[in-house]
């Protein structure tokens, strides 16, 4: 794929990314409830982002999946959106205390194995209400940036556990 055309596609899921998650920060909390408990039908929320975005029947499921997620981060009583752009998902999973066990799980998995396993570890998350970039969550739920998950998670690690300089002995 040129780089032109990858940029263009990226800058789309970008903006489609942070429309939907202002779409849902904004949305009443019974619509709140329903994009959390909603299955392969959708709910109304949805599809009033698939209209507006303009999101192929080809590319519903994995927006559906994501606007999910989005929602299970998103609490009943938002009014802002859950986006933080310095908060990329596996920087997030770090900081919640992910092993390095389930994300090597995660990501040897693929297909709808792979979704199911992000889905619950955003369960995971949500309890503790964080920020997220979710540029970097519809990324990886678009299934893009598959490394970048494992960097983000392990350049936060490293830096939550990196030793002085000064208490490195030398052999």
């Amino acid at each position: 794929m040129p780089d032109d055309v990858d940029k263009s596609a990226r800058d789309e899921v970008a903006r489609r990314a942070l429309s939907i998650a202002l779409a849902l920060a904004v949305s009443d909390p019974g619509e709140k409830a329903a994009a959390r408990r909603m299955d392969k039908r959708g709910a109304p929320v949805f599809w009033r982002q698939v209209a507006r975005l303009g999101i192929s029947s080809d590319h519903e499921a994995g927006w559906l999946r994501f606007t999910r997620m989005v929602a299970l981060l998103t609490p009943a009583s938002a009014t802002a959106s859950v986006h933080d752009k310095d908060r990329p998902l596996g920087a997030v999973l770090a900081d919640a205390g992910f092993s390095e066990q389930r994300l090597a799980r995660l990501l040897a998995s693929q297909g709808d194995t792979r979704l199911e396993a992000l889905e619950r570890a955003i369960r995971m998350l949500a309890r503790s209400r964080p920020k997220i970039d979710v540029v970097s969550l519809a990324r990886t739920v678009m299934g893009w940036d598959h490394n970048r998950l494992a960097r983000d998670y392990y350049t936060r690690l490293d830096r939550t556990t990196t030793i002085p300089t000064g208490e490195v002995e030398h052999a």
